[in-house]
């Protein structure tokens, strides 16, 4: 039973690398402001004159999310055309939205999902030789001749592909002309 098992890790373990082309890893951050100030306590508001005619309004105060209690400061300089509550009121509105940011930066959800895709049309060709038809996204661009160009009635264009040898890395290039309907063959490989 353990040799058993021991050959099933190894088909899983030679078979990582194959999966290694068609397997990515998604990750997506999520951060969580939903933060609901269920009640205040102890507010206190000063309003005091600044220089040029200016006024501000600074707020503190105690609010509770969840079963914690927070303390949360905020104010408001206006030109004085305003009434004090209106302007304590955007200054409790500053302080409220402070203390959310600061309690919800915690609040944020990571999600990690392995995606495996073995569609070999969505893959990257590997060792093709002239004649191999594929669609035109498994094919690489060449980065010194990236236009298309049209030869015998056909579109083509050059394409790159690096392939290990037994002497290193090799990078072939060669010529695709398409089909039609997404279809690309391999005209020249060298």
């Amino acid at each position: 039973m353990i040799r058993r098992q021991g050959w099933a890790w190894a088909l899983v373990i030679m078979a990582m690398p194959a999966m290694a082309d068609v397997c990515r890893m998604q990750e997506r951050t999520v951060t969580q402001h939903r933060v609901t100030i269920e009640e205040r306590s102890s507010v206190s508001r000063d309003v005091i004159n600044m220089p040029g005619g200016g006024r501000k309004c600074m707020v503190s105060f105690r609010v509770r999310i969840g079963s914690q209690w927070h303390t949360a400061h905020g104010e408001h300089i206006w030109d004085g055309n305003l009434g004090s509550n209106e302007a304590c009121a955007q200054a409790t509105t500053r302080a409220e939205d402070l203390v959310r940011e600061r309690v919800g930066r915690g609040a944020s959800l990571t999600e990690r999902v392995l995606i495996c895709d073995d569609r070999p049309d969505l893959q990257e060709l590997r060792g093709s030789v002239t004649g191999t038809v594929a669609r035109n996204h498994q094919f690489r661009p060449h980065p010194d001749y990236p236009q298309r160009f049209w030869h015998r009635g056909a579109e083509c264009r050059w394409f790159l592909e690096p392939t290990l040898t037994d002497r290193g890395l090799h990078n072939f290039q060669g010529i695709i002309c398409e089909l039609g309907r997404d279809q690309w063959v391999v005209v020249d490989r060298f």
